[in-house]
């Protein structure tokens, strides 16, 4: 005779299959983010999560479905931190990029440089690009395309990475350098040159 599962089981199996994918993810994510992409492996992620091979094939089945959930897992967490557009104000929009910028630069920056090791890869660079677009679109609307392509470029992670990385000015100066370059790219609206 056939006895149902108890509902206490199956809650303690899909909590266990939750906690096992959010460590899938977590791993992934720092992996992605130490190693080139073609270092990364689907048996590598399963020893970083302590959880078996074939269990992240459940999840994921492949690299690029890894980056995928991985994507999807992170996007509303990045949103979240950079939150919403605080308006055209030079100094709070820089300050939301520094916080941006403070979690999420290393991730971002791999995935900017690695865009062309896979299709995964390269929609999650398009999609950030979009999703920074956007944003300034909301923060500061109404800007000729010229100005907006500076905007874009001023408070774009690349340029957060020079003065951070290489340059090794502290956070709060680089985000009083953005600010300053914002401000600068508003007051020339409509200048070409």
């Amino acid at each position: 005779m056939n006895t149902p599962a108890r509902p206490y089981r199956q809650r303690a199996r899909a909590e266990s299959a939750s906690g096992n994918t959010g460590r899938i993810l977590a791993a992934a994510l720092e992996l992605f983010v130490e190693r080139p992409f073609e270092q990364v492996t689907l048996a590598a992620v399963a020893e970083r999560a302590g959880v078996g091979l074939q269990t992240v094939i459940r999840r994921v089945g492949t690299k690029d479905g890894l980056v995928e959930a991985v994507n999807a897992w992170i996007a509303p967490q990045v949103a979240a931190g950079l939150g919403d557009p605080p308006g055209p104000d030079p100094a709070l929009v820089a300050a939301a990029f520094r916080r941006h910028y403070s979690r999420w630069a290393p991730a971002l920056e791999r995935t900017l440089a690695q865009e062309d090791s896979s299709p995964a890869l390269k929609a999650s660079a398009e999609a950030g690009r979009a999703g920074h677009r956007g944003w300034l679109a909301a923060a500061f609307p109404g800007l000729d395309p010229v100005t907006f392509g500076r905007l874009v470029g001023v408070t774009g992670v690349e340029l957060w990475l020079v003065l951070t990385k290489h340059e090794g000015l502290d956070v709060a100066d680089a985000e009083a350098t953005v600010a300053l370059l914002i401000r600068s790219v508003i007051s020339n609206q409509g200048q070409s040159s």
